[in-house]
């Protein structure tokens, strides 16, 4: 919940239709099931509870709150991400200096082998590793390369289908971010929208 309080949401009636909030439902989708249930674009009241300057953020507890006929210490305790983010620790002890590199291992490896003629059994030792790591070092100067890692799938992966077809069609981020809501049911973060939409359209 803000620290500041919010002059409109004191002054705000609840919506004749009330809905209840699920425990661990995201408040996106508890103000697109009130407004459904009023009969309002999920997109409006979203914008609504939001207020200027910044319509796509997180919409304000306070005003939820009014709306909705709950406290907002109840609308904390129930939806999932409207507890305020935890503070940040005090720094902790120095962190710990930098792990040896795989490619640093394999030269300290072969140099204690060539130069003191250790044993394949005594580099497993001193290096603390395992025979395998020895062998590959002996056998190669450098570490293979990593594969590759699959690409990890993201917030816009599943509505991608929509999302496509309106950029070719010319539709601007924010008339993309509406869509989804009110058309699809769906709440991406604004910014994750138009990030994508730059990207798709880049030269």
């Amino acid at each position: 919940m803000n620290g500041t309080s919010d002059a409109l949401a004191e002054r705000l009636d609840r919506l004749p239709v009330q809905v209840r909030p699920q425990f661990g439902e995201t408040t996106d989708s508890y103000v697109r099931r009130l407004a459904r249930a009023n009969h309002l674009k999920p997109s409006y009241l979203h914008g609504f509870l939001t207020g200027t300057p910044n319509w796509f953020g997180r919409p304000r507890l306070e005003r939820l709150a009014a709306l909705s006929g709950r406290s907002p210490e109840v609308l904390e305790r129930v939806l999932s991400d409207a507890r305020p983010p935890r503070r940040r620790r005090k720094a902790g002890p120095p962190r710990k200096p930098k792990r040896t590199t795989k490619s640093e291992l394999y030269q300290r490896i072969r140099r204690d082998a060539e130069a003191e003629g250790l044993s394949g059994r005594a580099l497993v030792k001193r290096h603390h590793v395992t025979w395998r790591t020895v062998r590959a070092a002996l056998d190669s100067p450098e570490p293979q390369p990593r594969k590759p890692l699959p690409r990890r799938s993201t917030v816009i992966d599943p509505v991608q289908h929509l999302i496509d077809p309106m950029i070719e069609a010319g539709r601007t981020s924010m008339e993309i971010w509406v869509s989804l809501m009110d058309e699809h049911d769906t709440s991406i973060a604004y910014g994750r929208i138009r990030a994508y939409v730059r990207d798709h359209t880049a030269p």
